[in-house]
């Protein structure tokens, strides 16, 4: 229950709320291991995934079959909002990067009111669409970020957007070098040549996951 009520999705709803809800939107619980496929969505996806722990990666499957990361998460957070509420055609895969856990729920039992129109459930509702309006703002970073046509540019904006919301010069990625370099659609190893330019150049200073810009 601790871990559920520190999902973003019940942010402001109390334990005894979220007890109701586990019963009366048929919550199911899954445990997946590294590397597991969690789910496929696309535009029939009627399920909506909330992380209680572990890790995992929301990717877009290309025509060719490559994999375009979009989101990482980790121990909490929600995924497959856009596609259960969205008529797009693409497909994405939800991959777990680690031991993870996961709530699934039925989007019907969030877009139908119950009828005792609980309070708890309307603000699950407002807590949805603060979610996906952070998703909208998530990915408009990526495209700022793939906009950039070097690596460089590329790491920098990254590396800026992520000093932004830690709020200091020196932060933690919150994904490996590897996970980083899927998720700017860059080859590994130019972008660790390009890294070890930047710290050459006294641009940046890296140490295992924690960044410093200089």
């Amino acid at each position: 229950m601790e871990n559920i009520s520190k999902n973003p999705l019940f942010e402001n709803v109390c334990a005894d709320s979220i007890e109701q809800m586990m019963s009366c939107f048929d919550i199911q619980k899954k445990n997946y291991k590294e590397k597991d496929i969690i789910t496929t969505c696309d535009a029939t996806g009627d399920f909506i995934g909330l992380l209680l722990e572990g890790t995992v990666s929301v990717n877009r499957i290309s025509i060719d079959g490559s994999l375009d990361m979009l989101e990482y998460l980790e121990n909490t957070g929600v995924f497959g909002v856009s596609f259960a509420f969205s008529n797009q055609e693409d497909a994405f895969i939800v991959i777990c990067e680690k031991d993870c856990t996961v709530l699934f729920i039925e989007k019907q039992h969030l877009t139908k009111r119950c009828s005792k129109a609980c309070q708890h459930h309307t603000q699950v509702v407002e807590n949805l669409m603060r979610l996906m309006a952070e998703q909208v703002v998530h990915l408009t970073e990526k495209v700022d970020i793939l906009s950039h046509r070097s690596i460089r540019g590329k790491l920098m904006c990254y590396f800026r957007i992520q000093s932004t919301k830690q709020g200091k010069l020196t932060f933690r990625l919150p994904m490996s070098l590897l996970k980083l370099a899927n998720y700017l659609c860059v080859d590994r190893s130019a972008m660790m040549r390009e890294i070890k330019k930047m710290k050459e150049e006294e641009i940046v200073e890296i140490n295992g996951g924690e960044v410093t810009l200089l």
